[in-house]
């Protein structure tokens, strides 16, 4: 999916029932993983309409909430100015090429990260823009076969991963106390009408 998908998918984005399930069992997990508070600043890296960040900002202090696709991010801004949330900021950014000077106590993203090609090179990013004592939580599919997105979209750089491998990745970066657990699954139904689980995990680490 490239931007250009996303910029035209978010005008009906939350409009998909699985998708909220979805985004309610990560923010579920995150805030049961992870010690949340109200001094904590927070970065959502592929925040899409924020389904998982908004559930999230009522126990932080301040959410940068950051995407490539400029659609998403109107969504965002307009549930913001709807529902006057006061704690959630957006910016518009590829931190593969943007920089930030602000570091963050938190730093979260969904399904966003087989979006992206050099995987790697973004939770290395990660890791540098938390604080020391900073939590990291990834959320995305477990390692599947290419059958889990349509066979015309564009921009699936992974088809999910390893946890285990991830694992290893962010402890080589530097994150301690490193977790994995299963969150969710998402059924499909393939073209023969067999349905199929696809799993999500979510990964936490603290620097």
């Amino acid at each position: 999916m490239s931007g250009k998908h996303f910029d035209k998918a978010a005008a009906g984005w939350d409009h998909k029932q699985q998708r909220l399930e979805l985004a309610a069992k990560i923010a579920a997990a995150i805030s049961t993983s992870l010690p949340l508070h109200q001094k904590m600043t927070a970065l959502e890296y592929g925040c899409g309409t924020g389904l998982v960040g908004l559930a999230l900002a009522p126990r932080l202090r301040a959410l940068t909430a950051v995407d490539t696709s400029s659609g998403m991010l109107a969504v965002l801004d307009q549930k913001i100015k709807d529902e006057k949330i006061t704690n959630v900021t957006t910016q518009r950014l590829d931190l593969l090429q943007d920089t930030l000077p602000t570091r963050f106590d938190l730093i979260f993203c969904a399904m966003t990260l087989h979006h992206i090609k050099e995987a790697d090179q973004l939770l290395g990013r990660f890791c540098e823009l938390l604080v020391d004592g900073g939590y990291l939580a990834v959320a995305d599919l477990q390692k599947e076969d290419g059958s889990f997105h349509d066979a015309e979209a564009d921009g699936v750089m992974h088809h999910g991963f390893e946890p285990a491998e991830l694992a290893t990745t962010v402890t080589g970066l530097g994150l301690q106390q490193v977790a994995v657990q299963e969150v969710h699954a998402l059924i499909k139904t393939n073209d023969g009408g067999i349905e199929r689980a696809y799993p999500v995990f979510l990964l936490t680490g603290k620097k």
